[in-house]
C-alpha cells in the first residue's frame, strides 16, 4: 500500500525536530566549553608574565602605577573611577569616565582588586569567570554589553577618589 506524500512529509519534519532538538542544545554547549577553554587558557599564559600579580583567589592585575599612599577602597566605600571593562577578545562591554559606585556593587573579582589600589592609582585586572559572572550571560546576546558565559573580565581601572 503506497503511503500518501503529506505523511512521508510529515514525517521527515518530524525526524528533523527532533534533531534539532536534541543536538542544538549540545551545540550551545560545545560553545561554551570552547569559550571557556579559551578564557582558561588566556589566564594560564597571562600569569606568566613577569610584570602580572596573581592572588590566592586567582584574580590576576598588572600595576601600571601605583598611586598615592593614603585611604583605599573598602566593603564600605565609594570609588570614583575611569574604566574600561573588556573580554578576551578584545570587545569592550562598558566603559566610563568619572563614574561612582559603591565597592559592593561590582562582581567580587573587582571588589578585590580595587582593594588593593591607592587614589590615582591604574591597574588591570584579569578577572576569572569565578570571580565574575560564572555561568550566568550578561545582557542580550547580540547587544554592545553582551559577556558571554565562563568570561574573563578585563577591567582598565584609574582610581580617581574614594569617599
Amino acid at each position: 500500500m503506497k503511503r500518501p506524500k503529506q505523511h512521508i512529509l510529515f514525517r521527515i519534519a518530524f525526524l528533523a525536530l527532533c534533531v534539532v532538538t536534541v543536538f542544538l542544545p549540545s551545540c550551545k554547549k560545545d560553545n561554551w566549553t570552547d569559550w571557556k577553554a579559551q578564557n582558561a587558557a588566556f589566564l594560564a599564559r597571562n600569569m606568566h608574565n613577569d610584570s602580572i600579580q596573581v592572588t590566592q583567589s586567582g584574580l590576576q592585575f598588572k600595576v601600571i602605577r601605583q598611586g598615592i599612599q593614603g585611604a583605599k577602597p573598602d566593603e564600605l566605600k565609594h570609588v570614583i573611577v575611569k574604566y574600561k571593562g573588556s573580554l578576551i577578545t578584545g570587545d569592550v562591554f562598558d566603559q566610563g569616565d568619572n563614574s561612582s559606585f559603591a565597592v559592593t556593587e561590582v562582581v567580587e573579582g573587582l571588589r578585590e582588586g580595587l582593594k588593593k589600589m591607592n587614589k590615582s592609582g591604574h591597574y588591570i585586572f584579569y578577572i576569572p569567570q569565578e570571580l565574575g559572572y560564572g555561568k550566568e550571560e550578561q545582557s542580550a546576546t547580540g547587544a554592545k554589553n553582551y559577556i558571554p558565559p565562563y568570561s574573563t573580565l578585563i577591567f582598565d581601572i584609574e582610581l580617581y577618589d574614594v569617599y
